[in-house]
């Protein structure tokens, strides 16, 4: 056992590990880690973290894990946090408030445990498993919740070797210090969280939603022009109302308002990077004239585009001044 000021158990530490790439960890431990303000202003705070294995016919779980995380089969827990889990070997079951009786958790596969819900889990006793797991909190996972991309009624999920290899990346700094990289950590638990999002939501993957990213990036790369919107739906193969109605969906905004913002953020660039003129910035992102380019510019930010640009070039100490 490491001794390093927080509640801590790591068996048979090796004195020193490098940086590694991926690979399978054979060393069991855990670690349990205070909050941070750096980590939260990220959006995401790894608070636990650990990788056991589970030997065949051993008691589940381990009696070792502190009062609030520890729980029985037969109580079950409620934790107040987000806990990732991958099983890389073995198999068992899982089961929480919000599922319709146990699940199976095969070889490979994840589960999610969320905030304030009733769970329970637990190997094949006949087969045991190991278990990658890491507690996260913060505005990140909250968001992903709100939205829906995390769905506590979907929490049993399967996985690949991307996801398995971060959380080996996460034990290597968390073998080495936890505390010290607990910064490295949090921000491998927002990858964590990235990975999932792609697995775990195939809502977020679907066809349509394939079809308004495609559209936004066609949107980027023709920023310089006007765009005639039926033409890029056709282009799309996909009905102007239609691909209205997907876009608002999806990006809470109408095609053309998405495509005017894109071409106002670079007008900002030009504005505060170059000294073009207003007549050749106007060209150079398709409006029709510059009247009509400083009246959109005005309608957004408030300001005309040469009053933004002077206000854009003051001196931070001037801008503190007249803010």
């Amino acid at each position: 056992m490491v001794n390093i000021g927080i509640p801590i158990c790591i068996e048979n530490l090796p004195e020193h590990i490098q940086n590694p790439p991926p690979i399978l960890v054979s060393k069991n431990y855990f670690a349990y880690l205070p909050e941070n303000r750096l980590c939260a202003a990220w959006g995401c705070t790894v608070t636990a973290l650990g990788h056991t294995r589970i030997r065949p016919g051993s008691s589940y779980p381990p009696q070792r894990h502190p009062d609030d995380h520890h729980f029985t089969w037969e109580s079950g827990r409620i934790i107040d946090a987000f806990q990732i889990v991958q099983i890389t070997r073995g198999h068992g079951i899982f089961e929480s408030a919000r599922t319709a009786g146990p699940q199976p958790v095969e070889t490979g596969g994840v589960f999610l445990l969320f905030p304030s819900i009733w769970h329970r889990y637990a190997p094949d006793p006949r087969a045991g498993w190991t278990e990658n797991w890491v507690e996260c909190r913060g505005p990140a996972f909250d968001t992903a919740l709100a939205s829906g991309a995390l769905n506590p009624d979907r929490p049993v999920r399967s996985a690949d070797r991307a996801l398995e290899n971060t959380f080996a990346v996460i034990h290597a700094w968390a073998m080495r210090d936890p505390l010290a990289n607990q910064g490295v950590i949090s921000a491998l638990g927002l990858q964590l969280l990235a990975l999932l999002l792609r697995e775990v939501a195939p809502d977020t993957r679907s066809s349509e939603a394939a079809l308004i990213q495609r559209a936004m990036m066609l949107m980027l790369e023709r920023s310089h022009e006007p765009l005639n919107m039926p033409r890029l739906a056709r282009e799309l193969n996909v009905g102007y109302t239609r691909f209205r109605e997907l876009f608002r969906a999806h990006a809470h905004t109408s095609p053309k308002q998405y495509h005017l913002r894109i071409r106002l953020d670079r007008a900002r660039d030009l504005l505060r990077n170059t000294d073009k003129p207003l007549k050749e910035i106007a060209q150079l992102l398709g409006f029709h004239s510059a009247f009509h380019f400083s009246y959109q510019f005005r309608a957004m930010q408030g300001l005309s585009p040469r009053a933004w640009r002077e206000q854009a070039r003051l001196p931070r100490s001037q801008l503190a001044r007249t803010g």
